[in-house]
Order: structure tokens, then C-alpha cells, then sequence
């Protein structure tokens, strides 16, 4: 083997155990952020928790909310994948009922935030506080609506959803008032409902809301909005 290829071998391998460093770091700050707040954890717990030193913590952050902003991306970014497969009602294909499409996307996502509640806690509750969770926070909402403003679109032209308020307008409204439910429900705030609830309850607003039904027909030559037996 030429001195050329070792070097190169040396630097994938190098590569490759920084990155699983990285991942360790991030899967440590996850594990302990469902016991303690951000605001409570210093570098050398996150670091001791990730199996390294203090002083190799910096080689990959500056700082642990920068840690904890490369957390929030890889959790954001997992979740993107699921909002654009067929399975999501941001892309129902129109074999799929309305409401049963919406029905199984808000329960996965509602699954998705308790699966990672102590990131999204976290998101929620500091993305006015701290600069490195800010914009990225706001990125978390704005995917989403992107999203639902084409999918409202969408279901108008096929004739599904009635006309109504601008579509961005609409999915904003939405979307920030489901960060703000499952934010309650991370924190378990007094009076909040049960999951399954929450998840019936949030098909009914957003059916109600995007449709003016609660399962609209999707056949041809049916009439936009008009309620039909779940």
C-alpha cells in the first residue's frame, strides 16, 4: 500500500470515530436532558456521561448549547423524513381517507415528541432565550407549516377543502398551536389531557379547520366540505 492510500485510510478512520464521538456526545446530552433541564447541566456532566474529557467535549462544540442545537437538528431532521413519505398526510395521495390519513400523522408525531420529550421540552421552552435554539426552533415550526400551507393548497384543488383564509396564514396558526399543546403535555401541566385525547381532539380542530367536515368525501363530483359518517 502506497504512503498515499494510508493517509487517506487513516483519515476516514479518523473521520469515522469523530463521528461517533459526535453522536455519543449528542445521545448522552439526550439521555441526560430527560432528568435535568439544559440550564442545569454543565459540560464536564455531559462530557463524563459521553465517556470523554472536558477538553475533548470542545473539539466538537463550543459550548453545550451548541451541543444541544446539533441535538435539536438531528431530531428535526428525523422528523422531516416522516412528513415527507406517503404515510404523512402533508402527502396524502388521494386513495387515502382525510381523516384517517390525518388521524395516524398526528399520532406519529405526537409519538415522535414523547419519544424525544426532553429535546422538544427543551426546544420549546428556550427558543426565546437562548440564540443557539432560536432560529433553529423557529426552523422546527416553519418545516412543518411549509408543509401544511402545500397540503391545504393541495386538497383545495382537488376540491376536498372548501376556500377560506390564506393557506400559510391557516398552517401557522395550527402548527404553533400544536407546539404549544405538546409542550403542555411535556411538562405535564395541570389539566392536560390523556394522548389519546389530545391526538382526537387535534384531528377535530385541524379537520374542522382545513376541511369544514370531519371526514369530507373525497369521490368526485361530491361537494367540498360537506360532513360525512366517520
Amino acid at each position: 500500500m502506497s504512503e498515499s492510500s494510508r493517509a487517506h485510510n487513516a483519515t476516514k478512520r479518523k473521520t469515522r470515530t469523530a463521528r461517533r464521538r459526535d453522536e455519543l456526545i449528542l445521545d448522552a446530552l439526550e439521555q441526560l436532558l430527560v432528568a435535568t433541564p439544559l440550564r442545569d447541566l454543565g459540560v464536564e456532566q455531559i462530557a463524563e456521561a459521553a465517556g470523554i474529557t472536558r477538553t475533548r467535549f470542545y473539539h466538537y462544540y463550543k459550548s453545550k448549547h451548541e451541543a444541544y442545537a446539533a441535538l435539536l437538528t438531528r431530531v428535526r431532521d428525523k422528523l422531516l423524513i416522516f412528513y415527507d413519505t406517503e404515510d404523512s398526510w402533508f402527502q396524502r395521495p388521494e386513495s387515502t381517507r382525510p381523516r384517517a390519513s390525518m388521524k395516524a400523522t398526528i399520532r406519529a408525531v405526537v409519538d415522535f415528541w414523547l419519544e424525544h420529550g426532553a429535546v422538544m421540552r427543551e426546544g420549546a421552552d428556550l427558543w426565546n432565550s437562548v440564540a443557539e435554539a432560536r432560529s433553529l426552533w423557529h426552523d422546527v415550526i416553519a418545516q412543518p407549516v411549509e408543509r401544511m400551507t402545500r397540503a391545504i393548497e393541495r386538497e383545495r384543488q382537488r376540491g376536498i377543502a372548501p376556500d377560506g383564509p390564506e393557506a400559510g396564514q391557516l398552517a401557522h396558526n395550527l402548527i404553533w398551536h400544536g407546539e404549544r399543546m405538546l409542550f403542555l403535555s411535556l411538562i405535564d401541566a395541570p389539566g392536560m389531557m390523556s394522548v389519546d385525547d389530545l391526538v382526537e381532539s387535534a384531528t377535530t380542530v385541524w379537520m374542522r379547520t382545513i376541511y369544514l367536515a370531519d371526514d369530507p368525501p373525497t369521490s368526485k363530483g361530491t361537494r367540498a366540505g360537506r360532513s360525512s359518517d366517520r
